[in-house]
């Protein structure tokens, strides 16, 4: 069975600032216009406590218009020090939620928050033009139980009041995230036997490897263990120094000359460079000059020779998707009530994203190998239509991962994945690995995540283990 997620389209007067790697940020932090002023809901103490009872109870989601899908929503404190705490969300599947699996969903960014996934993507519902809740039929929520988790602390509603409560690196990600899923699996003790997956998007290409390498290493001490099964990423910045050449991408759909393609050739070679050298800040500032432009005061080079703002698909020159306003909807008093934020300010992600500079060039790809080889299940899922994190370019660095099923992987024959005599997309497979590719132009069952029609939902495919249907 494929678990598929639709997007609906909203257009409001006042829309997202484009942040590096996804479209999540809110244009400004801001804060609560409640009407009361109740405290935020800390579960953490009840847990300590073993009043788990009573903490499940206290983060019921209950007053929220628009829907009766159950919930429950609040923080968890993953570092007492700084007062780093995480918000989380969560939602039982629709079907059987006792055994169906447990799919953590992490957005990108740095600093997007996963209520963007939640809202806009995959969750139970979306948002019209009046900020009302509108049921979304083909959700991952209809057969998984979904927990979508503010992440690092810092983004949207998860907050620390320390500046060292910052994540810096992968690690600290890790951390702080197995920290609170502990937490989580105690207070939802029910759960604890369930599969449990790690799925993210863009940045999340960092954040989802990291966690799941912290629970395969912590799992064989740990008093709680997580049932890892598997972690699937959506067009993510994994190993950078393979991801850079975007003018080979270019040229080859005419959006660029030769000589334009000399140039970002030279940039990608000066980033790559860098790298090896280990001046990661200096290479994220090249490459962003280059292409992401989140830091950068003018236009990038990619802008100035495409005339393109949108590098999430190819077909058009504006991301309709920042004029989706997921933010306004969570600052409404009833939503802050419901969800038990209280008065904390939903982040806009600039401080996450200041704190992890350093980070955005390293690679995660060997935790990704060390996954693979701890024989979980890995799914690299990209949209065809992307630019900033191409399909080939995800090959490039899929092609130099040194793992179990590396030779398998070089070997393997790449397949036509068909839904309903729909051409859906590509699928390579060596033993646990799932590579794809998604079509968007033939495949009326797949909904795409990301990018409009281009981007990907196929985390289906990794769960059920099966439902690809190849042949030419």
């Amino acid at each position: 069975m494929l678990v598929a997620a639709v997007l609906v389209l909203v257009v409001a007067a006042e829309g997202l600032r484009r942040p590096p790697l996804g479209r999540q940020f809110a244009e400004k932090t801001r804060w609560g216009v409640a009407a009361r002023t109740d405290e935020a809901l800390f579960l953490t103490p009840y847990i300590q406590a073993g009043e788990l009872e009573k903490g499940r109870n206290l983060s019921k989601v209950r007053g929220l218009a628009g829907t009766d899908v159950e919930s429950y929503a609040g923080y968890l404190t993953v570092n007492e020090e700084y007062n780093s705490n995480m918000f989380f969300w969560f939602f039982p599947a629709k079907e059987n939620p006792a055994e169906a699996p447990v799919v953590l969903w992490l957005q990108g960014g740095p600093g997007g928050s996963s209520m963007f996934g939640l809202l806009v993507e995959h969750g139970p519902f979306s948002l019209d033009n009046d900020l009302k809740l509108v049921p979304r039929d083909l959700t991952w929520v209809n057969t998984h139980n979904m927990l979508y988790i503010d992440n690092p602390v810092g983004t949207g509603f998860s907050f620390t009041e320390d500046d060292a409560g910052y994540a810096t690196n992968e690690e600290d990600v890790g951390r702080d995230l197995h920290s609170a899923l502990t937490q989580f699996f105690t207070l939802f003790e029910s759960y604890q036997s369930n599969d449990f997956y790690v799925t993210g998007e863009s940045y999340g290409g960092k954040y989802v490897p990291a966690t799941a390498y912290k629970i395969h290493m912590e799992n064989p001490t740990a008093a709680l263990k997580i049932n890892l099964k598997g972690m699937a990423i959506g067009d993510g910045l994994v190993d950078p120094i393979n991801q850079l050449y975007y003018g080979d991408i270019l040229y080859n759909i005419g959006f660029i000359d030769d000589k334009q393609l000399v140039y970002f050739r030279q940039q990608a070679d000066e980033t790559a460079n860098l790298i090896e050298e280990g001046k990661l800040l200096e290479a994220f500032y090249t490459w962003d000059a280059m292409m992401n432009g989140a830091t950068t005061p003018y236009p990038t080079y990619y802008k100035n020779v495409t005339g393109f703002d949108n590098y999430y698909n190819y077909l058009y020159p504006v991301d309709a998707y920042e004029a989706v306003p997921y933010d306004q909807y969570l600052n409404l008093p009833a939503t802050r009530e419901a969800i038990h934020v209280g008065d904390r300010p939903f982040n806009d992600g600039q401080a996450v994203l200041h704190h992890l500079l350093q980070d955005m060039m390293n690679s995660t790809k060997p935790m990704v190998t060390a996954i693979l080889d701890g024989g979980y299940r890995v799914m690299i899922y990209n949209g065809q239509l992307d630019v900033i994190i191409g399909y080939t370019l995800t090959e490039q660095w899929l092609a130099t991962a040194k793992w179990h099923g590396a030779e398998q992987y070089k070997n393997a024959e790449r397949s036509i994945w068909r839904v309903d005599d729909e051409i859906a997309g590509y699928v390579r497979v060596a033993d646990n690995l799932y590579d794809v590719m998604e079509n968007p132009a033939e495949a009326p069952v797949v909904l795409w995540l990301q990018g409009g029609p281009g981007g990907s939902s196929m985390f289906g495919l990794l769960v059920e283990h099966g439902p690809i249907q190849c042949g030419q």
